[in-house]
């Protein structure tokens, strides 16, 4: 699943190809992508003949402005956007939405899994609506500090590898950074929101930025089918040290990084270095 960094390398990647371009006409090819309005042709029309003129990234949401509207994407597991040659059938059962432009090219929404959400809203008020509106602040926002984390975390029975992933307290964080994150502040996954100090949410504070910019400066994880646009491959699957390194010594201190489910997923980590 593209997290924080694969999806502001996929907003870096778009802002050079499609900024200032006008979309001559749009298709919804898969009716669920488009969550609002529930009016397709509403929406076709609506978008037709508007320049992009930026695209922010907001956690894991795309932003695309458009003069006083606003189409936010949500790749959820696989989504994709590809600029490519109008009429390009570059794995055609999976195209979701095309956006002819005005240079004889398309900008298309690929989705194998299907998952992936588009709300068009006002740009004057998207920020107070779902999906916007219930997203926390990013691990780099000054709002994030140990007294916020303890506010909201301190009397949480819920694991802290649990917490990390609730995109309401910080936002961006998904499987595999979280693993990271919890090595780098070397915390149990396992450890309650309530068996934490202050210490230990400065730590996560710290890891968190620390390899967050670290995945972006590499353009993200590569694992399994994701890539962020055009067979772009990330880089930071090279630096990890507990995600997917199930049986393997831990690159710290040579223990056997073990792999248990937590809240059901994949959760990896040392128990010598992360001790409970």
């Amino acid at each position: 699943m593209p997290e924080l960094p694969e999806v502001e390398t996929v907003v870096r990647t778009l802002r050079k190809l499609v900024v200032g371009k006008k979309i001559t006409s749009a298709k919804i090819v898969y009716p669920n992508l488009l969550k609002q309005p529930k009016n397709i042709t509403e929406f076709e029309n609506q978008i037709t003949g508007r320049v992009i003129d930026s695209i922010e990234r907001i956690a894991k949401h795309i932003v695309f402005h458009l003069d006083d509207k606003v189409l936010i994407s949500h790749l959820r597991m696989e989504g994709k956007w590809f600029y490519e040659p109008r009429d390009s059938q570059t794995n055609i059962k999976h195209q979701e939405a095309i956006f002819i432009i005005d240079d004889e090219m398309q900008l298309a929404y690929y989705d194998t899994r299907k998952f992936g959400t588009l709300h068009w809203q006002d740009e004057k008020d998207f920020r107070e609506q779902k999906p916007i509106l219930t997203v926390g602040p990013e691990p780099f926002s000054e709002i994030v500090s140990a007294n916020y984390l303890a506010q909201k975390i301190n009397k949480s029975r819920k694991h802290i590898k649990t917490i990390l992933l609730d995109q309401t307290i910080t936002s961006g964080i998904g499987n595999i950074y979280a693993d990271e994150i919890l090595f780098e502040a070397k915390i149990n996954p396992l450890k309650c929101g309530n068996e934490l100090d202050k210490d230990d949410f400065e730590q996560i504070i710290k890891a968190s930025r620390f390899i967050l910019n670290k995945a972006v400066e590499l353009g993200g994880t590569t694992i399994d089918t994701y890539q962020s646009a055009h067979g772009i491959d990330g880089k930071f699957q090279n630096y990890l040290k507990a995600h997917t390194r199930v049986g393997k010594p831990c690159k710290d201190c040579q223990t056997t990084i073990i792999k248990i489910k937590v809240n059901g997923r994949g959760t990896y980590y040392c128990p010598a270095c992360q001790i409970l």
